[in-house]
This record gives structure tokens, C-alpha cells and sequence, in this order.
């Protein structure tokens, strides 16, 4: 029997590394859960599709569209999916019969990732907890199975008997990582990390798509009347694919005091009758269609109202409520959960302009500003509140709601066409469309700067 002082420390710290690999089945488990997670989200992000089980307003909502769903221009958690998957692909190789060297390399490898899965879940949880405020439960789940799977990692690095030895070693007989060169591994690891949150604070991505039309060309006739009667027979279909012919362009222009030109005069919007923010009467007028349910177009709304301050009577900006919903939209081909209900928000939008238009900002601000979209019911009952119950049943009775629904859904509809899709919001400025959302005030003065030569007043 071998005496203590005749064991090799190196071939114990071989086979206790060779032996104790219960923890990897807990490692590649909680990794399998990572990837699965990151690569739906993925998968969402790139399709632009809802989030199963999250609605309008929700923690996932909120968490996904914010600028921290991105790094540089890309969704997150396609460079997260990747971390994961080269995790994954490490651990799976740690019980094969490498070379000392061989299993040192990958160690650190492991190492290095395991940090940088850390530091970026503590960062996006921290994100969630203090900036969005809001969390979503597939992050959180991913992230959760990706720290605990680095926290296991960690604990399980073989170290080197020998501390003084170099990582480099080429010695067949040296395993292990020596301690010394722990927090250097540590420290590449957090480099990873600040690469990830410096790409996010130096860069935010601009996540609108301009596209713009200099040259209007022949239209084809409205199909408006066609769209009306449709909705009236319930024979609501999916709209027909984009022409191949270009639109015109949109040639937002007023072509007189209070009215508004689209479209080579295919639209023509009195101001005096439309929702706005700002005076009908201002020197540059641009379109947003939203809808009420769409988070991008929430957060667009005081984008809008503060431009539109700062540009005073230079910007009026028309707001046309313009439902994602088949129930009252003839051009959408089915009926999408995440605007369940926004026929119904339209017409109360539009019945308070009707009924009282000195009521309908705060009608807006409650919409807009609250954290949570109001329920339908709630959100009448404030209506009644502001205009009058009598005045807003009768204002939603007014075939002018209906009409100008209609038009708002043929003008989304001729921008899809031009656009090649139906995302929202959208901005009409001049000749240009942008669609998606803004990430702030300035962000919408460069587009006005640039497409209408709008400068914000000196102060």
C-alpha cells in the first residue's frame, strides 16, 4: 500500500477531474434551458411576432422594445444564444481524454464565458429591476439558467497542484488551472462584459425604418368605398399582395390654408377636422398613425408633444388612430391578440375629439402617459367623464368615426405598400415614411431637419 507522500497530487487532481462529473449533467441542463430561452427570444425578435403570454403593456412588452433589447444593431439575444452554445459545446468536451494542455485551453475558455454569462445576467436583472422597471419572465428565466450553470462552472475549475506553474505549460504531466492565473481569466471575462455594456450605452440603435419617395408616379384608383362596404358585410380578407408598381410617393404638402395633401392629393386631410397636436394652422404638417395598443406608438406620443413644443407653430402633427384590428380593418388578415379591443379605443380617441377637442389632450395624456393601457370599460367611463356621457354616445354614433377610420387603415394600407410592411407607428414626413419607434425628441428633429428643413427655435 502506497504511503501519502508516494501519490501523485497531479493524477488525484487527473481523476477527480475525471470522476466527479455529476455537476456537468446539472450544467449542461441549465445550459440547455439558456439556449432554448435566448434562441426563442431570438427567434421573436428577428420575426417581429409577439412574445407567447405577453400582451400590450406587459413586463416582456416593455423589456423587449426598449433600447436594451439590442446591442449595436443587433437583438441581444443573438450574441447571448452564441455565448451559450460555445458554453455548452466547452462543457460537453470536458470529460474527453485531452492532453493536459489541451483540457488547460479549455478551461480557460469555460472560465472567460462562465464570467461573461455572470456579469451580463447581473447587468440585464439589474437593467430590468432600475432602468426598465419592468421584467419579463423569459429573460429572467434564461438568465437565471445561465448564471446558475456559470456559478457551477466556477466552482468546479480543477486547480493546478502546483501554484507557480505557467498557464502555458506544455508539461504532459501538469493539469489544472493554476490559482495565479485565476483573475486574469476573471478579468478577460469582464472585458467581454464591458464590451456588452459599452456597445449598449455608446450605441442605441435606431430601430425606425426610413424609406423615401422623391418621385410620385400614376396611383391606382382608392379603393376606399370597396374597403367600407366590406367592413359593413363583415367580408373583412387579407390585402393583396404589395403592387409591383411603385406607390407615389406620400408628398405630404399643404395645397392649402388648413389642408393637408397625400399622396398626389389621393388623401386630402382638413386640419380643422382631424386630431392634432399643435395648431392646424402651422407651417409644416406631418401624419402619425398609431394605435392605441401598439407600445411603439405609446412611447412615440410624448416624443410628439415635446417636438412639437419646441418647434411651436412651425409643426402641427396629425394623429389618426389607425386599428390593427380586422374587426374594423379591411386591409389586416386576421385578428391579432396584441390589438384585441383597438376598434373599440379608436372610436372613443376619435368620439372625444368629436364630442369636446378641448378635452381630447387629457383624454390622450391618460392614454399615453399611464404605465398600463386602460381596459375599454375604464377607459369610456374617463371619456363620459371629460365630455359628457350623453355627448359621447352621441359622438360615437357619428358616421364620421367610421369614415375616418377607414381612411387612417387605406393610408396604413398605401404605406405598407410603399414600405413592404405594416409595422407601426408611422410617420409621414413630406416624402419620407418612418416606421417603428423613436428614441427621442432629437431623433425626430433630425428626420424633420432633414425631409422638411425644420430647425428647432434658438433659445
Amino acid at each position: 500500500m502506497a504511503n501519502d507522500k508516494d501519490i501523485d497530487p497531479n493524477r488525484v487532481s487527473d481523476q477527480n477531474m475525471e470522476t466527479s462529473m455529476r455537476w456537468l449533467a446539472w450544467v449542461r441542463l441549465l445550459l440547455a434551458g439558456a439556449v432554448l430561452g435566448s434562441g426563442y427570444l431570438a427567434w421573436v425578435a428577428i420575426h417581429q411576432g409577439p412574445v407567447a403570454g405577453c400582451g400590450p403593456g406587459s413586463g416582456c412588452e416593455k423589456v423587449l422594445q426598449s433600447r436594451w433589447a439590442y446591442w449595436l444593431d443587433i437583438p441581444v439575444s443573438i450574441p447571448a444564444l452564441v455565448v451559450y452554445l460555445a458554453l455548452l459545446g466547452a462543457t460537453a468536451m470536458i470529460q474527453r481524454r485531452l492532453s493536459a494542455e489541451g483540457q488547460r485551453g479549455l478551461w480557460v475558455g469555460i472560465i472567460g464565458l462562465a464570467v461573461i454569462v455572470a456579469g451580463a445576467a447581473a447587468w440585464f436583472v439589474g437593467l430590468q429591476m432600475f432602468v426598465i422597471e419592468a421584467f419579463c419572465k423569459f429573460c429572467l428565466t434564461t438568465h437565471a439558467c445561465g448564471l446558475a450553470a456559470s456559478v457551477l462552472c466556477l466552482r468546479h475549475v480543477p486547480l493546478a497542484a502546483d501554484a507557480q506553474m505557467s498557464i502555458w505549460s506544455s508539461n504532459p504531466s501538469m493539469r489544472g488551472v493554476p490559482r495565479k492565473a485565476m483573475p486574469g481569466l476573471a478579468i478577460s471575462g469582464l472585458a467581454g462584459v464591458m464590451v456588452l455594456v459599452g456597445g449598449q450605452l455608446l450605441v442605441e440603435k435606431e430601430r425606425n425604418l426610413v424609406k423615401v419617395f422623391p418621385r410620385p408616379v400614376t396611383h391606382t384608383a382608392n379603393p376606399l368605398p370597396a374597403a367600407a362596404s366590406a367592413v359593413e358585410k363583415g367580408d373583412v380578407k387579407a390585402p393583396p399582395a404589395p403592387s409591383p408598381i411603385l406607390p407615389n410617393s406620400p408628398n405630404a404638402q399643404l395645397v392649402a390654408p388648413h389642408l393637408l395633401s397625400l399622396y398626389n392629393r389621393s388623401f386630402l386631410l382638413p386640419l380643422d377636422d382631424v386630431p392634432m397636436i399643435g395648431p392646424p394652422g402651422a407651417s409644416n404638417v406631418i401624419v402619425n398613425l398609431f394605435d392605441y395598443n401598439c407600445t411603439h406608438c405609446r412611447q412615440l406620443y410624448p416624443i410628439l408633444v415635446e417636438t412639437q413644443r419646441r418647434l411651436g407653430n412651425e409643426l402641427g402633427i396629425v394623429c389618426l388612430p389607425m386599428p390593427m384590428d380586422s374587426r374594423c380593418n379591411p386591409f389586416v388578415p386576421a385578428k391579432h391578440p396584441t390589438f384585441t379591443n383597438s376598434c373599440d379605443y379608436a372610436r372613443l380617441g376619435l368620439a372625444v375629439w368629436r364630442a369636446n377637442r378641448l378635452a381630447f389632450p387629457s383624454f390622450e395624456e391618460r392614454m399615453f402617459f399611464s404605465e398600463r393601457l386602460m381596459p375599454v370599460d375604464q377607459a369610456k367611463a374617463y371619456a363620459a367623464q371629460l365630455v359628457g356621457t350623453n355627448n359621447l354616445e352621441s359622438a360615437l354614433t357619428n358616421q364620421w368615426i367610421q369614415q375616418q377610420i377607414l381612411t387612417a387603415c387605406y393610408l396604413h394600407y398605401t404605406n405598407w405598400q410603399s414600405t413592404g410592411g405594416p409595422a407601426m407607428p408611422q410617420l409621414i414626413i413630406g416624402e419620407a415614411i418612418s416606421v417603428g419607434p423613436l428614441n427621442s425628441p432629437n431623433h425626430l428633429l433630425v428626420l424633420l431637419q432633414k425631409y422638411l428643413a425644420l430647425m428647432p427655435k434658438q433659445r
